[in-house]
């Protein structure tokens, strides 16, 4: 698809539950746009990848409440169609048409005229901004929250279709229940029950399924779903319902995926790790002796990235033993190693940095690796 790099690249300064929820409202909107109007499809996706960008400038502290906002916060909240709206035409007026600058801007409007930021009703709303409304409240619908039950598959299409004429477009609501019910493999590959020759086959949603295997503490299972799809907003609930639940089981799978040939379940790996914390970092320092040595540089980023004193001891001990000479390790390991020491520690291991410094001298190891443990012992000197 043809989505602006700009754009999709500010829509992750938002927190990853809202750019996920982006994910899928693109997917859920495409289906849509594929039956009332399949040459839009592609505009339809790029905008509604980044439909509530203006959230960039709602504070967090208000965005991730963990219950019922206050009046002052639900209109903070409400600026958002517009800030984003604005953001667009202000700098990519180029690369995105007018008509998909007001779907972001007119996304919350109601089809009985109540909604906002103008109040516009029936089809005076755009086309694309219906299509993005009905997609939006969906998925708020059916994704978890810690403040509220999230609905089933066939219950929130039921709740669509009770708002069908009040808050939503009727054509859009039928559209989007005959792709969910009646014609398979649009959203996904999957859909909720086709019916084909008169029979009702019940399908999988993988984020019902996730959901159902999280509330179970499936995490070896969601793991595999995670792995196994094609589907990037089915990778990101996996993921995050993995974080939640946490344990070693998560762990152990984070660990398995940093060996993945994909980039992409690497950095999910490492994210992971680093999001779990100071918690796994025994499992780590595992990895920081494995033969394979973009395991040891991976494990040592991890570690930089939890941030704590507790990820500091491995890599700490880790060169202890280079320095004692009980592991033979490429320099790049040692680089890593040394900068993760280095971001972490404190002045009492500008001592052990001197020591790894005389034995890469000692080497005539490259002037890479030394000039690494200049600049990380200059840094723990001005900590």
């Amino acid at each position: 698809m043809d989505v602006p790099i700009i754009p999709h690249f500010l829509s992750n300064l938002m927190d990853k539950g809202t750019r996920e929820h982006q994910h899928r409202v693109s997917v859920y909107s495409k289906g849509i746009a594929d039956v009332l109007c399949p040459k839009r499809a592609t505009e339809m996706v790029r905008i509604a990848l980044v439909h509530d960008i203006g959230k960039i400038f709602i504070p967090e502290k208000v965005l991730l409440k963990p219950c019922a906002l206050t009046k002052e916060e639900m209109d903070l909240v409400r600026l958002h169609p517009i800030f984003g709206a604005e953001l667009l035409y202000t700098y990519f007026a180029r690369e995105i048409s007018e008509e998909e600058i007001l779907a972001v801007y007119h996304h919350h409007e109601r089809w009985d005229g109540h909604g906002y930021p103008k109040g516009l009703g029936n089809k005076n709303i755009p086309l694309m901004a219906r299509i993005i409304a009905v997609a939006d409240a969906f998925d708020a619908m059916t994704s978890f929250r810690s403040y509220k039950v999230s609905l089933k598959i066939e219950e929130a299409i039921t709740e669509l279709e009770q708002f069908s004429e009040i808050q939503f477009d009727p054509e859009v609501v039928e559209a989007f229940s005959y792709v969910m019910r009646r014609k398979g493999n649009i959203i996904l590959g999957f859909s909720v029950t086709v019916q084909k020759d008169g029979v009702v086959r019940t399908m999988v949603d993988p984020f019902e399924q996730i959901k159902t295997l999280a509330a179970e503490g499936r995490v070896k299972e969601i793991i595999a779903l995670m792995t196994n799809t094609k589907e990037s907003a089915v990778r990101e609930e996996a993921y995050v319902q993995t974080v939640r639940l946490g344990g070693p089981e998560a762990v152990e799978g984070f660990i398995a995926l940093l060996s993945s040939p994909e980039a992409h379940f690497r950095n999910l790996a490492v994210e992971g790790l680093q999001e779990l914390g100071a918690d796994c970092t025994d499992r780590l320092e595992d990895l920081l002796y494995e033969s394979d040595s973009d395991l040891k540089i991976l494990g040592f980023n991890v570690l930089a990235g939890v941030r704590s004193q507790a990820a500091a001891a491995p890599a700490r001990r880790f060169l202890e033993k280079f320095v004692a000479g009980k592991v033979d390790v490429e320099e790049n390991v040692v680089a890593a190693a040394v900068e993760c020491l280095g971001g972490l520690g404190d002045a009492d291991d500008i001592t052990l940095l001197d020591r790894v410094d005389g034995v890469l001298t000692a080497r005539s190891s490259h002037e890479y690796v030394r000039y690494v443990v200049a600049v990380m012992r200059e840094s723990l000197c001005s900590a």
